[in-house]
């Protein structure tokens, strides 16, 4: 259901089980497409140029009042409380909260399962992960890939238990379990 008073581009995709409040405004080029879950955004969000809002089987989106999403934000099944922002080409994976207040930064990443209290602040180019979250600069990229790989994006994502499987092996399960989802 989108509310009457909320504007929208003519040219943004909206697909599946989608909620828009009253006086969002969602620009051109937008894609908001909940696959398998729902897509729940709230009153007076901004949902800027290009920028890519979806769920998926077991993580619905949920986007809070007064939440603006910059150009080229991608966001997926992830739960974003109100009055935040998240900037130019950030990232926010499955599973992760983010509090009233949190500013994710230009090209910043929120990965997944990621819990940021209010008035979290992940800077530019930085990465937040875990629970409470932690910051990662770019100059600690290995440490990040080290913690991220205890949980497993595979697992966490999709129920794939990736132990002995090569890439192609994970990459032709994930591929054949992201298809069952659309039915």
């Amino acid at each position: 259901m989108i509310h009457p008073t909320a504007k929208i581009h003519p040219s943004v995709i909206i697909d599946g089980d989608v909620e828009i409040g009253a006086g969002t405004y969602v620009a051109p080029g937008a894609i908001i497409s909940a696959v398998g879950g729902k897509i729940t955004i709230g009153a007076k969000a901004v949902i800027l140029e290009n920028a890519i809002i979806r769920s998926s089987k077991d993580f619905d989106c949920i986007i809070g009042n007064h939440t603006l999403i910059g150009p080229k934000a991608s966001v997926t099944g992830a739960i974003i409380e109100n009055a935040c922002f998240i900037a130019t080409g950030a990232t926010i994976f499955h599973g992760s909260h983010l509090q009233a207040g949190t500013v994710l930064a230009v090209n910043g990443i929120i990965h997944i399962g990621t819990y940021c209290p209010a008035n979290t602040f992940i800077p530019i180019n930085h990465i937040g992960f875990g629970n409470p979250v932690k910051i990662y600069a770019p100059t600690e990229i290995q440490e990040f890939h080290a913690d991220l790989k205890k949980i497993g994006f595979a697992k966490y994502v999709y129920g794939i238990d990736t132990t002995g499987l090569s890439n192609t092996e994970v990459y032709t399960q994930l591929t054949e379990k992201y298809l069952s989802f659309l039915g």
